[in-house]
């Protein structure tokens, strides 16, 4: 397709703008409502009410914001094929009962707005769009601290209480997770917001540990040293990188195998892991038992299940919806061919942005999407959440050649409200092929 005028990454016309923020109005809407009915607190219809009105607001805005335009002609050609394997899946799980609908639309981790994510690919690559991202990362991160506030006895309550783990998820991942972007682009960030960023991300620790939830616990730690070593990346000083990254990597392997031992220690004593440890064993055992060949090729459509008696003890069925593994949970619905292809778009991209860029924000979309397929094993990492929705938006940029070979110190001087846009295009040396 082509490398494009760096002029098209500026110019942002004022319907642009009104429509992106109308887009994140809408999204902030529903992530926020979603977030806050799972805590069974507050009126499920109000939140519901707000999550249609979201929806609403951005899809529309969506559909004036798409535009099928792409730099690199592997990712065009793989990206089509995946958007109608994904069509096929939805269609191959659709039921047309109001129970089904209703959960479709209003859970945001399992349902269909999940399929629909990888369309933000789409959107338009200018700077302006990421400057946005920025803003709205620090909004959700901004409600993460006044809904901690609201249910802070819920997330330092001690033991095996279902209620306040599902709390803790669901509001890290919903909400604060999506700071660790910010952390990985702290260049571009002033020194007030890196100083809220990284509060936020540290509060979502200390309740990562008072609940021993270590995948949790993990998944904040591990983009905190990718911060660390793109910081003393950069003082040139190549040994030092190494030897910091060896001494980084053993510390980090030995709080995984603290946390791995963490019932021993007092504050942990009323958590039963190795109950949790079995649970997940027992789903993987009964997901692979119930798997037939075409399953695996081809999943089971958007609705798929897998037979799983003893696990929630509360459910009326013995069928589950959806596995921890967020790589067994995309093969249950979609196949091998799902994942395949995934990797297939995801894989390639990281290598671009890690190590065929010339910028931070390109290094921190590689590495989002390198952190991103580390949880997916863990964790379920595909959802209508902000997380998910950065894994496609560093994807774009990933694949995007203009955007790599932009100069750090431009990217530093609009993020940071340089102000001259003409200048700062002449200052621009258009890449070649």
């Amino acid at each position: 397709m082509g490398v494009r005028s760096l002029d098209d990454f500026l110019n942002v016309t004022s319907r642009e703008r009104q429509l992106l923020n109308l887009f994140w109005f809408g999204f902030i809407l529903y992530s926020l409502s979603y977030t806050l009915s799972t805590t069974e607190s507050v009126n499920f219809k109000v939140c519901q009410f707000l999550q249609i009105v979201g929806i609403l607001i951005f899809i529309t805005a969506s559909g004036f914001l798409i535009k099928y335009r792409f730099e690199n002609n592997y990712l065009k050609g793989l990206y089509l094929l995946y958007l109608i394997w994904l069509v096929v899946v939805i269609v191959r799980g659709i039921t047309f009962e109001y129970g089904f609908i209703k959960a479709m639309l209003f859970d945001a981790w399992f349902g269909i707005f999940i399929y629909f994510v990888p369309i933000i690919l789409l959107f338009s690559k200018k700077l302006y769009y990421y400057k946005k991202l920025f803003d709205i990362i620090v909004i959700l991160g901004v409600f993460y601290i006044i809904y901690a506030i609201f249910f802070l006895e819920d997330l330092i309550t001690l033991g095996a209480n279902l209620r306040s783990q599902g709390i803790v998820e669901q509001f890290s991942k919903s909400l604060s997770a999506p700071c660790l972007f910010i952390i990985l682009a702290y260049k571009y960030q002033s020194k007030r917001r890196k100083i809220l960023i990284f509060s936020i991300v540290i509060l979502t620790i200390l309740f990562a540990i008072i609940r021993a939830r270590r995948g949790l616990l993990l998944m904040f730690l591990i983009p905190l040293v990718f911060g660390y070593l793109l910081y003393i990346s950069e003082k040139g000083n190549k040994i030092l990188t190494i030897i910091f990254s060896l001494v980084t990597a053993a510390f980090l392997a030995l709080i995984t195998i603290g946390f791995l031992n963490i019932d021993k220690l007092s504050l942990f004593d009323q958590i039963e892991d190795r109950g949790l440890e079995d649970t997940r064993s027992t789903v993987e055992l009964c997901f692979y038992a119930d798997m037939g060949f075409s399953d695996w090729i081809i999943g089971k459509g958007m609705d798929g299940e897998y037979f799983c008696p003893g696990i929630d003890p509360n459910h009326l069925t013995s069928y589950r919806g959806a596995i921890e593994t967020d790589y067994l949970n995309t093969i249950l619905k979609g196949g091998i061919i799902s994942l395949g292809l995934f990797l297939l778009i995801a894989f390639p991209g990281m290598v671009k942005g890690i190590f065929f860029s010339h910028n931070l924000l390109s290094k921190t979309a590689g590495l989002w999407i390198f952190w991103f397929l580390i949880n997916m094993y863990p964790s379920n990492m595909n959802t209508f959440t902000m997380q998910y929705v950065l894994l496609w938006i560093a994807v774009g940029i990933c694949y995007s050649k203009t955007i790599r070979d932009i100069p750090e110190q431009i990217l530093v001087d609009y993020f940071r409200g340089y102000k001259n846009l003409i200048e700062l295009s002449q200052n621009i040396q258009n890449p070649k092929d």
